[in-house]
């Protein structure tokens, strides 16, 4: 795991140091290393970049101290920047002894608290040496380590840092990650930052950036999350809405999104309406697994129209353990209708057909005959028919008489008609005795 990080502190210092012009590699392994810390941390790991000693600053001395710490951080770094552009310029590949010193300086560098890479980003700012882009780089990255465990600093130093951040992907990915985080703990702050600011920033403050602050908003409670709906005026709030609806962590919280879920509808828009049914979805995987029993009465204790139940059923079923799948399939036959019904019954079949064919097959063979089980075996027959196109079509005649027996028909003898191995006398007449039309 050590080395996981290493590299990946490497990678970002040679990005942001050397010069690279893509901001997107910046993004990208930033959210690496901070994939890899926590992973760390899950294994057990304690890798406290922000304070690795542990001890508070409260003396002037300490305090005094702590600040020189950060400037000869920033000293060491801008030292090794100019060195670094220098080494670009002449076409050099870095060697080990300067690869071993990036590692090193990051590390200084992740170990800075708040007010110490404040003092970093001061000392690189005022710095006329090194190249804008460079600078431009390393002051990124020192802003972008606050976001997580100092979001509202990091948004300070954002505002000051005005012609520093004009990268427009980046300055959109500061914005989410400390709003969403600033939310999660001060909802009433984050949101006061994006009303004094909003006019100020109009082409990053989106809709993206907003749905990420109501989602982290809803961490304090569903309800608030949906207050903050009206009052941040998004253009498209089925991305918050949704956001809302992964919050969900119980039944519990699940019935009062529910609840405020109907409530929103009853006032939005037609269209707004039609985009955002489909946060329904994010229902799904919570109901999944709860487990059939205590999901199925879920729904009926909550009347769910059949408007919800269709925007649930096939996320339910595709997320539900191979042994409910067929309880679920059960379900559908019941509460759906139509051809909404079959085509999440068949879409919950595929899916299970190709993780687990041999209990889907099994559930078959045992399933009576009924509507839930006509779609089923349609698409068993097709998820199998390309790599068994024999069994695909026993069981397709055993389809009653109509379009869908038809139609699966087709489709499996075209997979029989490819399959080089197949005993072409037995396919024809069993072609012949079962045409397809």
């Amino acid at each position: 795991m050590k080395i996981s990080i290493a590299i990946s502190i490497l990678i970002l210092a040679l990005a942001a140091i050397m010069g690279w012009s893509n901001h997107q590699r910046i993004q990208v392994i930033t959210e690496t290393h901070l994939s890899l810390t926590n992973e760390a941390a899950a294994l057990g790991l304690t890798i406290d970049v922000k304070n690795p000693h542990g001890a508070p600053f409260v003396t002037k001395r300490a305090r005094e101290e702590k600040d020189a710490h950060g400037r000869m951080v920033a000293k060491k770094l801008i030292a090794f920047a100019l060195e670094s552009e220098k080494f670009e310029e002449s076409g050099e590949q870095p060697d080990d002894s300067m690869q071993e010193k990036v590692v090193e300086l990051m590390d200084l560098m992740l170990s800075l608290d708040a007010s110490q890479l404040k003092i970093l980003i001061e000392e690189f700012r005022s710095n006329t040496q090194m190249k804008d882009e460079t600078r431009k780089g390393m002051i990124t990255f020192a802003i972008m380590t606050l976001a997580s465990d100092h979001p509202k600093a990091a948004l300070t130093l954002f505002t000051e840092s005005e012609g520093m951040l004009d990268d427009q992907m980046m300055g959109t990915h500061l914005l989410a990650s400390s709003l969403a985080n600033w939310a999660s703990s001060d909802p009433e702050g984050a949101l006061e930052w994006v009303r004094k600011n909003g006019e100020k920033y109009p082409d990053l403050i989106t809709d993206d950036i907003k749905a990420g602050l109501v989602k982290g908003a809803a961490s304090n409670g569903i309800a608030l999350g949906f207050n903050l709906l009206g009052e941040l005026k998004l253009e498209n709030p089925n991305d918050a809405i949704s956001g809302l609806a992964r919050a969900v962590r119980s039944p519990a919280e699940r019935t009062e999104f529910l609840k405020l879920y109907r409530e929103y509808l009853k006032t939005a828009p037609k269209a707004e309406m039609e985009r955002s049914i489909g946060a329904m979805y994010y229902l799904a995987d919570g109901i999944g697994k709860d487990g059939f029993e205590e999901g199925s009465r879920w729904m009926t204790e909550n009347d769910l129209s059949e408007e919800e139940r269709n925007s649930l059923a096939s996320s339910i079923g595709n997320n539900a353990k191979s042994s409910e799948k067929g309880l679920w399939i059960d379900w559908m036959g019941e509460n759906l209708s139509g051809k909404d019904r079959d085509r999440q019954i068949e879409s919950v079949m595929q899916n299970w057909t190709q993780n687990d064919f041999r209990a889907a097959g099994e559930w078959l063979a045992e399933a009576p005959d009924s509507t839930a089980k006509t779609a089923s075996v349609a698409a068993y027959a097709q998820t199998v028919a390309p790599h068994d196109p024999k069994v695909a079509a026993q069981w397709a005649i055993t389809l009653p008489v109509g379009e869908k027996r038809k139609e699966t028909l087709h489709s499996v003898y075209e997979s029989w008609l490819k399959d080089e191995a197949a005993n072409k006398a037995e396919r024809d007449a069993f072609m012949a005795e079962n045409p397809a039309e």
